[in-house]
This record gives structure tokens, sequence and C-alpha cells, in this order.
């Protein structure tokens, strides 16, 4: 069942916290593609690790999402998402909700939110360190 222009699959989503000063990440099922027993594909679901472990929400319960790209391989995708439900909790450097979602989405384990603080952290040391 589409949602609104777009067709049914996985997509990579992002969602802006305004609150939190972050981005939130997860993946979008439009017709239950990892075929979850209690969805039934009319409506949407948001797949998502949110403290304390990887949840599965209705969409329209969960505000406004970026679709940042569909998921060309979604056996693989659907795969990966069994093999993070195996190791649920959340973990903010290791496994986040970016860390899960592209994961999911590329197979890949990162968080550009995280690499960037590192980054300005490591910047902020040695210009900390350069005036001493």
């Amino acid at each position: 069942m589409p949602y609104k222009e777009h067709s049914d699959g996985l997509y990579l989503v992002m969602q802006n916290s305004q609150e939190k000063g972050v981005n939130h990440y997860g993946i979008l099922d439009i017709g239950n593609r990892i075929q979850h027993p209690e969805v039934n594909g009319t409506h949407p679901v948001i797949i998502h690790q949110t403290p304390p472990k990887i949840q599965l929400s209705w969409l329209q319960d969960t505000g406004l999402w970026d679709i940042l790209g569909k998921i060309t391989d979604e056996a693989m995708a659907i795969e990966r998402i069994k093999q993070a439900s195996q190791s649920p909790n959340y973990n903010l450097f290791g496994h986040n909700c970016e860390h899960f979602a592209r994961y999911v989405a590329t197979g890949k384990k990162e968080s550009t939110q995280i690499q960037a603080a590192v980054v300005i952290a490591g910047f902020a040391a040695l210009t900390f360190a350069a005036f001493r």
C-alpha cells in the first residue's frame, strides 16, 4: 500500500529533534516488508533505536520524517534488522539510532553525528593546546 508518493519498501529516514539538538534516524517500512505479525501493511511503521532498545512505532504517532533514500537490498536490510535485534540495547557511542538505521540501510554501523562531534572535540583540544 503506497504512502504518499512512495511505493512499498524500506526507507532510511531522519527526524529533526529541535529540543535535543540532534537528528533521530530510523527505518520506514511501507507495506509491512519486515512481515511483522502485528502490522497489517496498511499503515507505515518506523523501526528505530530509542533507549532502551529497538522499537517499532506507527508512523502516524511519531511526527514528521525526512526520507533520505530507499533501501534497494531489502532482503539484507531485513536480515540486518534481525541481527541488530539480537543486541537491542542502546549505546550512544556504538549503537545509537543512527548506527542502527545506517547499519540496516547500508551494512555499515556509523554515525555522522558522532563523527562530527569527535572532529569538533579534536579541533577544540588542538585550539586549546595551541593557546596554552
